[in-house]
């Protein structure tokens, strides 16, 4: 999969632009604040249905401007193309368009434009929060599996519901016998989803670690073992992960045991006045030889891990959909030493079309890939060079 082309109109700083783009290596020369990122994320946005740096709508817009309109052409792996363009407005509205039909859902996205994005927060997929790793792995799943992802919207939904319930209660806005009966019906809903989503994310644990240990291994050329594994917070789901060998995990056992649990701890629930257990509390471990890389890993250590999995991820799409996802690198060869930046591009752009954006012209002086296209931006403005 590769982008071909793009026309830029209204996206934050960039002025109105059309590019296009080389089918392997792009390179966005600009020091920082002048929209080498903001490039980057327009492009990217598709792929989400979002900005990937937590934006609201009418962030993204050019501030003197009342709505942005950004289109691409796609080129998919079998070599036909996709005219995909997105417009937002300042009064919330929303319009994605693939060769002019309306989009209705963002799950309607998946697939259409697969990305892979690093930046220098990446390494918080080790060593940040829970939430960062549920993040990768959910979206992960859901480019291989749209039902994944509707079970994973609904779950969410529910659980808004649920919360909201039980805020109520607390706060004395309602009464219990009414509140125990609403959130017996949440409960029997949200079990449902949160079988599949906890199924979802342990399968995909799987088919990330030896991709993961992989790149590892050609990033750090060692023999060390980078192992991703799913940690559950009900205990029910962990029971069922570590009898699976022996017990194939049945979904619908696993939703009533995920019942019985959501139910049993209820009262717990309504005396705290919030969800105590679920899908929304589960992490993963990531492991070096042993070591737990959340706590005791190196900057280096938790660096090179995180930047394997991420590139793991695209192994595990081209495994399962036979896409190879756009990477995206924004200002992360500043963070690695000489050696590593070397083979993270080599492995990078040897199957995939890559983007990078850098202030630096020096991350790249070891690496003359052929047809790379260049450009430079000051205050928005693109020159190619």
């Amino acid at each position: 999969m590769r982008i071909v082309s793009a026309s830029v109109d209204g996206f934050r700083n960039l002025k109105t632009a059309s590019f296009t783009f080389s089918p392997r290596v792009n390179l966005v020369l600009g020091r920082n604040g002048e929209g080498k990122t903001n490039l980057l994320e327009a492009l990217n946005y598709f792929a989400l249905g979002r900005s990937h740096r937590g934006a609201k709508s009418d962030e993204l817009i050019h501030f003197d401007q009342s709505h942005l309109h950004v289109g691409l052409d796609i080129e998919e792996e079998s070599g036909a193309t996709l005219a995909c363009e997105y417009g937002l407005g300042r009064d919330g509205g929303r319009r994605l368009r693939v060769d002019g039909e309306a989009l209705r859902r963002r799950a309607d996205l998946v697939g259409r434009l697969a990305t892979v994005f690093f930046n220098p927060d990446s390494i918080r997929l080790v060593r940040g929060g829970p939430d960062g790793r549920r993040q990768f792995v959910d979206q992960g799943m859901a480019e291989i599996d749209p039902v994944f992802l509707t079970h994973l919207t609904a779950f969410q939904r529910a659980l808004k519901q649920k919360n909201g319930l039980l805020r109520d209660l607390k706060k004395g806005l309602t009464d219990l016998s009414t509140t125990r009966r609403e959130l017996a019906a949440w409960n029997r809903e949200l079990a449902g989803h949160a079988a599949a989503v906890c199924l979802g994310r342990w399968q995909y644990a799987s088919f990330l670690t030896p991709f993961s240990n992989e790149s590892h291994k050609s990033l750090t050329d060692n023999d060390l073992q980078l192992d991703f594994s799913y940690a559950p917070r009900l205990e029910s789901v962990s029971k069922a992960i570590s009898e699976a060998a022996e017990n194939p995990i049945s979904k619908d056992d696993l939703e009533r045991e995920i019942l019985a649990e959501l139910d049993y701890i209820m009262d717990s629930e309504i005396r705290r006045g919030r969800p105590l257990i679920g899908p929304q509390l589960d992490d993963f471990k990531v492991v070096l030889e042993g070591v737990d890389l959340r706590v005791y890993g190196s900057q280096g250590e938790t660096r090179t891990a995180a930047i394997a999995m991420i590139l793991a991820r695209s192994d595990v799409l081209f495994q399962k959909r036979q896409i190879r996802p756009v990477l995206f690198f924004d200002d992360i060869f500043s963070e690695l030493d000489r050696e590593r930046t070397r083979r993270l591009q080599e492995m990078a752009s040897h199957l995939h079309q890559v983007f990078i954006a850098t202030a630096r012209r020096d991350d790249i002086a070891d690496w003359q890939p052929e047809h790379m296209k260049t450009w430079q931006v000051n205050d928005g403005e693109f020159s190619e060079i």
